[in-house]
């Protein structure tokens, strides 16, 4: 059987001393053949925390972007000029600039980036044993997404953002598939019915990820709360955008399976 393992190298959190934590999200994979990294922090913080915890970025193999907010790809350029081999794989939206309101929140000067390292990617993609990107999630179930303030930028023109440069990993053993999605702004519980459709023999192990709630109430958390009450996750990584109050209500709803995914957290699939 396949195996996993998960390291936060950059998010909201952190218990530990030395470590250091931002407002951004950065995963570091290990599978039985490959070294991931899954998207970059908002600076260069992830390269100094994965020093501390004795991972080496030179190493990686693939860099996964999860869409263009500065949150996750702020420290692109400093994991480039630290690892001179990896791909980055990501949409090709997630290079078009973003905007929170009238604060751009992307990936700036896109443009001078070489994009000789990157692959786009525009449909269900395997790219490496076990290791499956989704870059389609259809809105199925649209009381779960988080589109209210975001836009972008396409052809010159600043349009509402309905992120279609998201996507999320599946990690798959025999038995399972787990999921990491960086914040849903198109929804966890869509994301979710995609792996249902893509692996119908396949049942849920670990979840991790943000779900951009950290301001709705409990109707909004609710639609989650029920998608995962059908599925029972083994393990669900509350982290990021979720915030620590709708942690709470996971806690609360999901007391055998949840934890949070603080700077340093380390989970094993498989």
């Amino acid at each position: 059987m396949a195996t996993y393992s998960i390291t936060t190298l950059v998010e909201n959190c952190v218990y530990n001393r030395k470590l250091e934590a931002e407002h951004g999200l950065s995963l570091y994979v290990r599978t039985p053949e490959k070294r991931i990294l899954f998207d970059t922090g908002q600076s260069d913080l992830l390269l100094r925390n994965a020093t501390l915890l004795h991972i080496d970025l030179k190493a990686v193999d693939a860099l996964v972007l999860s869409h263009g907010h500065s949150d996750h790809t702020g420290g692109l350029r400093a994991f480039l000029a630290e690892n001179d081999r990896a791909t980055v794989f990501c949409k090709r939206d997630a290079l078009n600039r973003k905007f929170k309101k009238e604060r751009e929140n992307g990936l700036l000067d896109a443009s001078s980036l070489d994009l000789s390292r990157f692959c786009f990617v525009d449909e269900v993609t395997e790219i490496y044993p076990g290791v499956v990107l989704c870059p389609d999630i259809p809105l199925c179930q649209k009381e779960d997404t988080h589109f209210d303030h975001f836009f972008t930028e396409v052809n010159g023109q600043r349009i509402p953002d309905t992120f279609t440069d998201e996507l999320a990993v599946f990690l798959l053993t025999d038995t399972t598939y787990s999921v990491l999605s960086a914040c849903s702004h198109r929804g966890i519980t869509n994301v979710l019915r995609q792996g249902e459709a893509f692996f119908p023999t396949r049942h849920l192990d670990t979840l991790i990820g943000g779900f951009h709630i950290h301001t709705a109430g409990e109707e909004k958390y609710q639609v989650i709360a029920r998608s995962l009450a059908g599925k029972h996750p083994r393990q669900l990584g509350i982290c990021h955008c979720t915030g620590v109050d709708q942690f709470a209500r996971f806690c609360r709803d999901f007391p055998e399976s949840v934890f949070y995914n603080h700077v340093g957290c380390k989970t094993e699939i498989g």
